[in-house]
């Protein structure tokens, strides 16, 4: 079985629709806040093992309440370059994770929301299966050769975006506009707004990073 890290990250609280999909995790083996990240593992009740980041947002009796319950308490200065979930990424691929699943609402700024996603893209996690949750979506990061299935409803959104310059040998199962063997470039469009036609998919790329999106329509928000 895989070795799972599940990372809360900071700024705005998770949707219901997140929470929702959290609670339908089956093993976990290492929970991880990213500095105020901490609050959301708190309200679903669960045992944070670490609480990473420069704690400029996490409440200091949530976290002492963290740490009073054995949780790891790593502080990083403000004045760094690297955000707290990146952190929190990097963290879990050094403890033997082997996929790792990210709680997050994007943190409100347009910067962070992309900043989560260029996280996921790390090649030091290149081997690992990366995955998030937002809002009513998963994200997938693939980084070549990679794959990735998941459950579906019919008429489910799934979008798929070069996150490098060109994603080359990216082929579906389960989709409407099927692709076989084929490329996307970055600045291409052609990958938005795909649609299942069953209840399992399954996306692979060769090379090059892929961004694959998968939107449930009719999971309540």
């Amino acid at each position: 079985m895989s070795n799972t890290s599940l990372i809360f990250a900071g700024g705005l609280a998770p949707s219901d629709a997140t929470l929702l999909a959290v609670r339908k995790i089956g093993q976990v083996d290492l929970v991880i806040a990213a500095d105020s990240g901490l609050h959301t593992a708190q309200k679903l009740g669960l045992m944070t093992d670490v609480v990473i980041g420069d704690m400029d947002s996490v409440d200091a009796n949530a976290l002492a309440e963290a740490e009073s319950h054995g949780a790891k308490i790593i502080r990083h200065n403000a004045d760094k370059n690297f955000t707290d979930t990146h952190a929190a990424l990097l963290y879990a691929a050094e403890h033997g994770a082997q996929s790792i699943v990210v709680v997050t609402a994007g943190g409100g700024r347009l910067d962070h929301q992309l900043g989560v996603i260029a996280a996921m893209f790390d090649p030091l996690l290149k081997q690992l299966q990366i995955k998030a949750l937002w809002d009513n979506s998963e994200i997938f990061a693939l980084q070549g050769s990679a794959t990735c299935e998941f459950a579906a409803k019919v008429d489910d959104i799934v979008g798929l975006q070069a996150f490098s310059a060109t994603a080359t040998g990216i082929s579906t199962t389960g989709l409407r506009w099927k692709l076989a063997n084929e490329s996307l470039l970055s600045h291409e469009t052609r990958g938005v707004s795909n649609e299942a036609i069953e209840n399992h998919v399954i996306i692979s790329v060769s090379s090059g990073q892929l961004l694959v999106i998968h939107q449930h329509k009719n999971r309540e928000k």
